[in-house]
């Protein structure tokens, strides 16, 4: 979960770095990779949070075969399910918010490559 958690800090800090890029020097090479980085950490959350809830899941389908008697609880097997989501619904928002951020910052007004793309 630490992880997911770096990766949001790390896409809001590459977003406020796009934004002073953008309104300072404009310098296309940075504003691409940086606008392109924004999706790849949330796409790195994402795949983070999947890693996370397979390793969950392993450890309470191992937590349950371990048991000695035939006392397993359902409601204790359900609560061990809905842990494993929680990385994984952190990594999915934290796509889906990054993916707005490069959307809506690609399709800036003077963002790089639109100029080549307009006068073809």
């Amino acid at each position: 979960m630490a992880l997911v958690y770096l990766m949001w800090i790390i896409v809001f800090i590459q977003a406020i770095r796009f934004i002073i890029l953008y309104r300072g020097n404009k310098n296309p090479q940075k504003l691409k990779r940086t606008n392109d980085s924004i999706l790849f950490f949330g796409s790195l959350a994402f795949l983070i949070g999947i890693y996370g809830q397979i390793t969950g899941l392993i450890t309470a389908f191992d937590a349950v075969q371990r048991m000695s008697d035939m006392s397993l609880v359902p409601q204790a097997l359900a609560g061990g399910f809905k842990v494993t989501f929680i990385v994984t619904v952190f990594g999915l928002m934290l796509l889906m918010l990054s993916a707005i951020f490069w959307f809506v910052f690609r399709n800036l007004k003077k963002y790089p490559g639109q100029q080549a793309a307009i006068t073809k």
